[in-house]
């Protein structure tokens, strides 16, 4: 079931920034889950950092957007994830730092006094993180 605010919320986006089509929004909200549910995870396991805590509207750091999306395509599409996101034109975490930046500015997503947009710089390469898990290894 998709969410009219969200769908409303990515409109008004797209009327105003064409960078990147309405499906790349649309992988946002479960990557922010996944997240979510990774981060929480690791605090049952006792891994997560003490400055971690949770809550309702639990805060996440742009790295942990950005490895928790990385993770989730990889678990999603598999293979297929780079050909996806090069399709939706997402090429590099900025990207992802945009796209979410877009978010916030609609009051979709929402963000803390130290969160910055340059926190998504260059975070990964995407060749590194989506094409060669899936490259064949020959000895």
């Amino acid at each position: 079931m998709r969410n009219e605010a969200f769908d409303n919320a990515v409109s008004r986006i797209l009327a105003q920034d064409a960078r990147y089509p309405r499906e790349a929004y649309d992988l946002l909200p479960a990557a922010l889950d996944y997240t979510v549910r990774a981060l929480r995870a690791e605090r049952q396991e006792g891994r997560a950092q003490e400055d971690e805590e949770p809550g309702p509207q639990q805060h996440v750091s742009a790295r942990q957007l950005a490895e928790g999306f990385r993770d989730h395509l990889l678990a999603e599409y598999g293979p297929f994830a780079k050909g996806l996101l090069d399709d939706l034109n997402i090429r590099t975490t900025d990207d992802i730092g945009a796209i979410v930046y877009n978010l916030i500015a609609v009051g979709a997503f929402g963000k803390t006094e130290k969160d910055r947009r340059e926190d998504f710089h260059d975070l990964y390469d995407f060749d590194e993180a989506f094409a060669e898990p899936f490259r064949c290894q020959y000895d």
